[in-house]
């Protein structure tokens, strides 16, 4: 049985994407190009996939080009940036970028109340 590209769950014989990751694109290209963050997640959860599931999804890189949640922010970064005047040109591959230097760098542990010092 073949494993879902987006879940890694099993996806049925012969088949790539399982039900729920339909479902769940199915929603995606529903929703068209001008969606926000908040109009998606409510679309996936409407489906019958879990929270986890959904996770997976969302975090789902199948060409190496960035997660759907990369190609999300990307977009709204843009949108934004757009909206107060600033250009930019950020796409899903330099969120997928922020985020894995954002992984690798050291975590210093704070007390309560205390701020990141990497974040002023």
């Amino acid at each position: 049985m073949a494993k879902c590209l987006y879940c890694q769950e099993k996806a049925g014989w012969f088949q790539a994407v399982c039900r729920d990751c339909k479902a769940m694109l199915a929603k995606l290209q529903e929703l068209g190009t001008g969606f926000s963050f908040r109009d998606l997640l409510d679309a996936l959860m409407a489906t019958s996939a879990s929270n986890a599931k959904i996770e997976k999804f969302l975090d789902a890189d199948l060409r190496g080009q960035g997660s759907i949640r990369d190609m999300i922010t990307a977009r709204m970064t843009n949108e934004l940036a757009m909206r107060v005047g600033q250009p930019t040109d950020t796409d899903s591959l330099k969120v997928k970028q922020i985020r894995e230097e954002e992984k690798k760098r050291p975590q210093i542990p704070l007390k309560p109340g205390q701020c990141d010092p990497m974040r002023r």
